[in-house]
């Protein structure tokens, strides 16, 4: 089917705004323009008032869509020297008042010059001189300093001048807001225009009144105002409802065979109530022609757009042509049914949807608020479609009813919804009545929403306002909602997005806010408004700022003085105290109505601060405290635009040397989890290929990408100079555009200046991340790993606290965790370093601590540090407790044991503890040192072993340990072993059985010693080697002693058991004497007991002289004296 909009069109000439200044020059400008009654009476005004008064300046003030603008054009085509124009503006005004105006308005000549101007937030004088540069005659225009200069010259033509300004309101907005207008040009331009007799005619066109622009400022200078506003003669532009319905007529073009009948308009116009004598058919004629608007919506739409919130849409034809939810043409395409209508429901479901919040802040927010209620509440009462229309028709009467002239009888609803009969509509008004949403009023003879709401918000508010003391910056902050800056133009220079925090604070207490301020996270700045509370005068807030501007806070920031302190007080006040009245009032509990009309102001109120704060810091003088910004008071005169420039500005000094780096993904405060994971999949490239191109990433993921921008790009990782074939990171170059090399730069000198001490990544990142370099903390790891791998050569790097032999992915892991586990520590040895590292090798070397790769090639630091640890660590673990070693030897030991540094143990620890300056000064001696002390710890251990060996071989009566001694030593034990009971002398000939004289082995020994300490050695202290000394003496002993019983059990003697007795008269008591004597002693026994019997044979003695010889020689004997001299152990090796 057909929509509407395939047939109906709104006229080309309502479709557009006019603008004067393009307009004026169009020759078709006044085609199908409607000269209404109240625009010829405008016209005959400012005529008159010319003729009688000399007035020669004049405002127009009229609500926008009236058609000012297209009066002014029709004025100037009068006045003008354009003849065709001149005949067409005639036709239209009508031959007699075209006369009358000419009379009176035209200066002679061929016309008057116009210069139309279009306002601006700028200076009114400016503008006018463009404007004269633009249309004045080229022959005809004069040079003068400023614009009333110009004009004044200029009307000395012939013909006089026309200035038309539209939309002056915004020159005056701008006057208003502390802007660079000055509101006293205008009172000079129209004095000027005053004096001139009638040749410059000046002609302002305002949407309100010349005092409403002023209605935020201060009392004196409203009076400054209303002085100006004096020298005006404003007439108003009110076109009368009838004629605004003539207009929407003429706008609707519409085929006469489309057009339904006109039985709804006429019966409509009879449910007006019209006076009698008027043209009540004409009435209904025009309603008819404004379809498919119905009559009710068209009468409506007048009163509408002359509200303060209807002013927002500009128009009537605003909304005839617009394309918004629920709007006109919304309508026109959706609608298929030929003779369907706009009716008051629609118009209702348009403002709502597209105007509420307007409404809810203006005069009319009350009694919407009470219809929106109403309605609800009949939605809730289970009021059908039909219900919901009367009720928003009934609302929307009710709201306009003043201008509109209706009232919501039942004649009137029936007329305006067409669709219920009368019955119908009878009964859905009782059950409304009944349900308290509708009330009739019977004087009146209509009805209207039921007022279920009496708070009064405004004598809430000043109530709230009453009781306050001052401005309370802090809730203003908290609903003020103020957006940070951002540095637009740093961030496409650098890629490094910053913003500056914004804030606002008393001007009498600037210095102690800026010195207290603290940053967001994540902020790089300030830029902070003050706002004068105590009538600070100029010349006090510059001096507030300068000092301000001094102070030391340790980031940069910009302090601007607002302009106009009084409106922006006004909004403050007026939005805390609506937050003061929704906190505290308990009625409203209770009261929907009150609580969205509450709301609405509040919404309205933040918009109204947030727009004089946004006009506030656009026109704000601003002293920043970073040297070459702005040595002098900046003034920002571009709008808000202008504050991203100074943020830049201020970012681009601040950290002027930012590296260049644009990433989206990392060069920021807090990456994304897929940019975290695109990071770590990068780092780990890093460590692990470093040597091959594109760190082996094959393709382009994420990774690849940040390669490119972050690695590729800045030349960090690129062809090694020793071997082309491979890749490798080296620093970035010094001309490089991404300006790296100073990271480097100041990262190097910190480890150069922490003069060996260690230096954590979290300290180089702080760095970084401070002015002036401003790395963004994405970007710090890859860049930390990135410098770390250029300078392997030179850094050592801890982990932990623990030394890392190299760069892996597990400290790759730690860095991202925390910044401050991973430390370096920078390693450049001198050739007196390199001298001693030498030496150390060599003891190294030569006791074995190399491993087998380290032996096949130079040893670094690095190799000769593990090797010495190496040769302590794998030390029996006696000789790692023990306190009884030499000095130097336990220095050496303690040094290794707890070294996770080489080059701090090698060049600094070892060096430390060999004498005075001038011996750490001399290679040999270091090395001579560490060697004396390896032999010792070497020695120890083996010395120890056999010294109890020799201890136990003494006991167990072995003169000399041989072969033949130790094997007969195991046949001795054979016998012992299970002899006595005793397990533990049993453990102990055990270990005897298998002992052995093996060279450079001190297992034999360690197991015995370990029985009679009853501890392995393993675990032994210094007093455990005391302990195993006593009783292995003991042990041996028992062991001999129990040699002398094998008989009893009938194993063969291993030795000879003897014990001589004698009685001597000279000795106080008898003597005897004992011998143990071993087999391999038995057989030199007989040998030597055969030679004494022969030679005490050859004697010739009697026998008891014999045996007297030998009691005598066993009494000697038997006398106390060492039995044997000690065993001398074999001296046994370790490796």
């Amino acid at each position: 089917m057909q929509s509407l909009s395939e047939f109906i069109r709104v006229g080309r000439r309502f479709q557009k705004a006019v603008r004067v200044d393009v307009d004026n020059a169009d020759d078709g400008a006044l085609e199908g323009y409607v000269f209404s009654p109240s625009a010829a009476q405008i016209l005959k005004q400012m005529a008159a008032q010319v003729a009688e008064t000399g007035q020669g300046a004049f405002t127009w003030t009229g609500p926008y869509g009236g058609g000012k603008s297209s009066l002014a054009l029709v004025l100037a085509a009068l006045l003008g020297q354009d003849a065709k124009k001149k005949k067409v503006a005639r036709a239209l005004v009508g031959a007699g008042a075209a006369a009358q105006i000419a009379r009176h308005l035209e200066a002679g000549g061929k016309g008057r010059i116009v210069i139309p101007v279009i306002g601006r937030r700028a200076d009114a004088d400016v503008a006018i001189i463009e404007a004269v540069a633009q249309h004045a005659p080229s022959g005809k225009r004069r040079r003068g300093k400023t614009a009333i200069d110009i004009l004044r010259c200029l009307a000395e033509e012939p013909a006089g001048v026309l200035l038309v300004i539209d939309e002056m309101g915004k020159f005056l907005e701008h006057a208003a807001r502390g802007g660079e207008g000055d509101v006293h040009f205008f009172q000079q331009l129209a004095e000027e225009a005053s004096r001139s007799k009638g040749r410059l005619l000046v002609v302002g066109i305002l949407h309100q009144a010349f005092d409403d622009y002023a209605n935020k400022l201060a009392r004196e200078m409203r009076n400054e105002w209303a002085k100006v506003q004096g020298r005006f003669a404003d007439i108003p532009l009110n076109i009368a409802a009838e004629e605004q319905i003539e207009l929407i007529s003429r706008a609707m073009e519409v085929p006469d065979d489309k057009r339904p009948d006109a039985k709804q308009a006429t019966a409509f116009a009879l449910a007006t109530k019209r006076p009698r004598g008027e043209d009540l058919d004409g009435f209904a004629d025009r309603l008819h022609k404004c379809w498919p608007l119905s009559p009710a919506v068209a009468s409506l739409l007048g009163p509408i757009s002359r509200r303060r919130f209807g002013q927002s849409q500009r128009s009537i034809f605003g909304f005839l042509n617009s394309g918004e939810p629920f709007g006109f043409q919304s309508f026109l395409r959706e609608t298929t049914d030929g003779g369907a209508a706009f009716h008051l429901p629609q118009l209702w479901d348009y403002l709502r949807a597209n105007l509420e919040p307007s409404i809810l802040a203006s005069p009319d927010g009350h009694r919407w608020s009470l219809a929106v209620e109403a309605l609800e509440r009949c939605e809730v009462r289970g009021g059908d479609a039909e219900h919901v229309a009367v009720v928003k028709s009934i609302a929307l009467i009710d709201l306009f009813k003043e201008r509109s002239g209706l009232s919501a009888s039942q004649a009137l609803l029936e007329a305006s919804l067409p669709s219920l009969k009368p019955k119908r509509m009878s009964g859905v008004l009782k059950a409304l009545t009944d349900w308290s949403i509708v009330i009739f009023k019977k004087h009146l003879g209509a009805y209207a929403i039921y007022a279920g709401s009496d708070f009064d918000i405004e004598d809430a508010v000043l109530e709230a306002r009453a009781k306050m003391t001052g401005l309370d910056f802090g809730r203003l902050r908290s609903v003020a909602m103020l957006q940070p800056i951002l540095a637009k133009r740093f961030y496409h220079q650098t890629g490094s997005l910053l913003w500056f925090d914004v804030d606002i604070a008393p001007l009498s207490s600037a210095v102690e806010t800026i010195r207290n301020y603290k940053l967001a996270n994540g902020s790089t700045g300030l830029f902070l408004l003050l706002i004068g509370t105590e009538a600070e005068n100029d010349s006090k807030a510059k001096r507030i700022v300068r000092a301000a501007a001094e102070v030391e806070c340790g980031f940069p920031f910009a302090i601007g003085c607002s302009r106009d302190n009084f409106s922006i007080r006004e909004a403050a006040f007026e939005l805390l105290a609506l937050e003061t009245v929704r906190a505290g009032r308990s009625e409203l509990n209770g009261d929907s109505v009150a609580r969205r009309e509450v709301g609405a102001r509040i919404a309205r109120a933040v918009a109204e601060l947030e727009d004089r704060l946004r006009e506030a810091f656009a026109s704000a003088q601003w002293k920043s405290n970073v040297e070459g910004v702005d040595a002098t008071v900046v003034n920002l005169r571009a709008g808000a635009a202008c504050l991203n420039i100074m943020a830049s500005q201020l970012a681009g000094a601040w950290f002027h040397m930012s590296p260049v780096i644009h990433n989206e993904l990392l060069n920021r405060i807090k990456p994304s989890s897929n940019a975290n994971a695109a990071q770590k999949a990068l780092l780990r490239a890093i460590v692990e290929h470093p040597r091959e191109e594109k760190l082996g990433i094959d393709g382009y993921p994420a990774e690849g990408g940040l390669y490119a921008a972050l690695i590729e790009r800045p030349h960090l990782h690129r062809r090694d100079p020793d071997d082309p074939a491979a890749f490798r990171f080296l620093p970035p170059p010094s001309d490089d555009e991404s300006r790296l090399a100073n990271l480097w730069k100041v990262a190097e000198d910190m480890i150069h200046g922490a003069t060996g001490a260690q230096v954590s990544m979290a300290d180089i990142f702080s760095k970084w991340r401070a002015a002036p370099y401003g790395v963004r903390d994405g970007l710090l790891p890859v860049l930390g790993v990135a410098f770390v791998m250029s300078r392997l050569e030179h850094l050592s790097i801890y982990l932990d606290g623990v030394y890392q032999v190299r760069m892996t992915t597990m400290i790759v892991d730690r860095l991202m965790q925390d910044w401050d586990a991973v430390r370096l520590r920078w390693s450049e040895l001198s050739e007196l370093q390199r001298s001693a590292l030498s030496g150390l090798a060599d003891i190294v070397a030569a006791n074995g601590g190399f491993d087998r790769e380290s032996a096949c090639r130079a040893p670094t630091p690095l190799d000769i540090a593990k090797g010495l640890v190496r040769l302590v660590n794998e030390l029996p673990p006696w000789v790692l407790r023990t306190a009884t070693l030499p000095s130097g030897a336990a220095q050496v030991r303690n040094l290794g044991k707890t070294a996770n540094d080489p080059n701090k143990f090698l060049l600094d620890d070892l060096p430390s503890v060999i004498g005075g300056e001038a011996d750490r000064g001399d290679p040999s001696k270091l090395a001579a040192f560490v060697g004396e002390g390896v032999a010792a710890l070497r020695a120890a251990y083996p010395t120890l072993m056999g010294d109890l060996e020799a201890v136990m071989l003494k006991e167990l009566r072995v003169k000399t340990a041989t072969p033949e001694t130790v094997a007969d030593l195991r046949n001795r034990a054979k016998t012992v072993r299970g002899l006595t009971g005793n397990y533990r002398l049993d453990a102990f000939a055990t270990r005897l059985m298998t002992y052995d004289l093996a060279k450079d082995k001190v297992e034999p020994i360690e197991g015995i010693v370990a029985l009679a300490a009853n501890k392995p050695t393993r675990d032994w202290l210094d007093r455990d080697v005391d302990h195993a000394r006593i009783e292995l003496a003991a042990l041996a002993q028992e062991f001999v002693k129990a040699e002398g019983f094998a008989h009893v059990k009938g194993r063969k003697d291993r030795r000879l058991s003897l014990a001589i007795y004698s009685s001597d008269p000279r000795k106080d008591a008898p003597v005897r004497a004992e011998a143990d004597i071993t087999t391999e002693e038995n057989l030199e026994v007989a040998a030597l007991a055969a030679e004494i019997l022969a030679l005490l044979e050859g004697k010739g003695i009697s026998r008891d002289a014999k045996l007297g010889v030998i009691a005598e020689v066993g009494a000697k004997l038997a006398e106390p004296r060492d039995l044997a001299r000690p065993v001398k152990a074999k001296k046994r090796k370790i490796a």
